[in-house]
């Protein structure tokens, strides 16, 4: 099946910066799972190893067993000629992703509202103030590495075991698919006010609309 998928040429320009010697591997493997999970590639772009191995500044080995373990948990995808690919979903994929993540970040933000601390508030305000900064400056970039920390913030907030871990997998999966669907003007401004919603229910502990205002975020952005 992976084989079928159609390999593209994408040019973007991931955050991709050389790493240090010490744990090598682990390194590589986090900073292409954080491209992934912010957008910084596309589905169906080609990651070819020698070319990721000279962005990172490494050899080509650790970067080989960075996308063996994306392969794995199907975040990239081998195609017909065995270069590695981010892979491109159907729309019943991507609806199942969004079916899962309102209900693990909907638990998330609800329980967010019972624990949250006046220091963690001020943390995902930040996040909801770079995602209005983003909307007004039409920058994309921005608004994607704000909106995974932003979610990534309320996961945590949540206290609930195990979440970001759970979440991080299927954040590599949609990830590259927000990238098509943020230049979207519309969804912008959407996207910014259900953020505020979700941080204003937050800070009035009201656990149900801060779950209501997530459910909301993530169906308009995969209606996009």
């Amino acid at each position: 099946m992976a084989g079928d998928q159609k390999a593209i040429d994408v040019q973007l320009d991931p955050d991709l910066a050389p790493v240090s010697r010490e744990m090598l591997h682990e390194q590589i493997y986090n900073q292409m799972k954080r491209n992934l999970m912010m957008g910084r590639f596309v589905p169906g772009q080609k990651l070819p190893l020698r070319g990721l191995a000279q962005s990172l500044g490494t050899s080509l080995m650790p970067v080989r067993d960075a996308l063996q373990r994306l392969e794995s948990v199907g975040c990239v995808v081998s195609a017909a000629n065995r270069t590695m690919m981010v892979p491109e979903f159907s729309a019943k994929q991507l609806g199942d992703i969004c079916t899962l993540r309102i209900i693990l970040e909907g638990a998330a933000a609800e329980q967010a509202a019972v624990h949250r601390s006046e220091k963690e508030l001020e943390i995902l305000l930040s996040y909801v103030e770079e995602i209005e900064k983003s909307t007004e400056q039409d920058d994309v970039d921005l608004f994607l590495e704000a909106n995974y920390h932003f979610h990534m913030q309320v996961a945590e907030m949540s206290k609930i075991s195990f979440i970001k871990n759970i979440l991080e997998p299927l954040w590599m999966h949609i990830g590259p698919s927000v990238r098509r669907t943020v230049p979207n003007q519309a969804l912008f401004f959407i996207s910014a006010r259900r953020h505020r919603d979700v941080y204003d229910a937050i800070v009035s502990r009201d656990g149900g609309a801060a779950a209501e205002a997530m459910r909301m975020d993530i169906l308009e952005g995969t209606n996009f």
